[in-house]
């Protein structure tokens, strides 16, 4: 009998969850580089797609022309932060900084106009020739190269209007659970219905009403006034916490 017990199959132990300090100090910062870095090539391939289909003429201005939209909005919305004196005046000097390290100090725009100067100016007909095609590529190059670094201050100056609006999302939190807690007292005390099934599916939405929305802001390929997306984001993530609170149950 005892041999027929031993021989049972054992159940593999269920996966450790990890702790809270954990997730707050490794796995949620691993986990925002990773939504900042998938948002920013998601907008780079939109871009390129763009620029060889549906925007050709333009090139990088159209990049250029959302970034300088972007920037009057971080502006004109958020003159005054707690984290920065002025944001649109810090921004706009990172992205000097990063264009002068790309292409200035680099060499690639000394290199490019060397490059084209000795082909353009060659007695040999077929460095004149290659010259033109050289010089092609190399506008080619240099347009997809300032594309990407529009597309990088684009989602610089995103980045900065998500942290400066940390304070609206975390006023939205406080309030649906103030909401979602009376809620719940009034359910106890009234001996309403109490359903499991509510409560884990509204829990399973909080995390998507930030991340969603957030990603689909960073990576919007054309400009967008940042209330068209946050504001629907904070509402959608107040009515989950706080559906999420109100049914709430001390035993699941």
């Amino acid at each position: 009998m005892s041999q027929a017990v031993n021989n049972q199959p054992q159940q593999p132990a269920p996966p450790r969850k990890c702790g809270f300090l954990y997730n707050l100090l490794w796995g949620c910062p691993w986990t925002l580089v990773g939504m900042l870095l998938a948002s920013l090539l998601v907008s780079l391939v939109i871009e390129y797609v763009g620029m060889a289909f549906f925007w050709p003429e333009l090139g990088a201005s159209h990049s250029e022309a959302v970034m300088h939209t972007e920037i009057g909005y971080l502006s004109s919305e958020f003159t005054r932060s707690l984290l920065l004196s002025e944001p649109s005046v810090t921004v706009t000097r990172w992205m000097m900084v990063a264009y002068q390290w790309a292409f200035v100090d680099s060499g690639f725009l000394d290199w490019i106009q060397r490059t084209y100067d000795s082909q353009a100016h060659s007695q040999n007909a077929i460095a004149r020739e290659l010259s033109n095609w050289s010089g092609q590529l190399a506008n080619l190059l240099k347009d997809y190269l300032l594309a990407t670094l529009y597309v990088s201050m684009i989602a610089v100056v995103r980045v900065t209007i998500l942290v400066l609006s940390i304070p609206l999302f975390i006023l939205v939190i406080l309030v649906a659970l103030t909401e979602g807690l009376g809620r719940c007292d009034i359910r106890r005390y009234g001996a309403g219905y109490e359903s499991s099934f509510v409560y884990h599916h509204a829990k399973r939405m909080v995390k998507p009403a930030i991340y969603i929305p957030c990603m689909l802001y960073l990576s919007w390929p054309t400009a967008v006034y940042p209330n068209l997306l946050l504001l629907p984001a904070a509402i959608l993530l107040g009515i989950a916490v706080t559906v999420t609170t109100a049914s709430f149950k001390k035993y699941l």
